[in-house]
């Protein structure tokens, strides 16, 4: 499943299926920000979405087709 959203999401610029994957990712990432002070959260979880759309957006997906 991760596979086609992730060649859509590159091969297509679909950003549905961008926001698909981040949205599957989304509850560790409400889980894992309540160790974190709460002043950082917030900051934190858009370092880590922009860091996710960087990694979907240059993953290797050529052995993916």
């Amino acid at each position: 499943m991760f596979a086609q959203l992730l060649v859509q999401a590159q091969r297509d610029k679909d950003s549905e299926a961008t926001l698909h994957i981040l949205e599957s990712f989304t509850p560790k990432i409400k889980a894992s920000l309540r160790q974190v002070p709460a002043d950082y959260q917030d900051d934190l979880k858009q370092e880590l979405y922009v860091k996710m759309i960087e990694v979907i957006q240059t993953f290797d997906i050529s052995e993916l087709k």
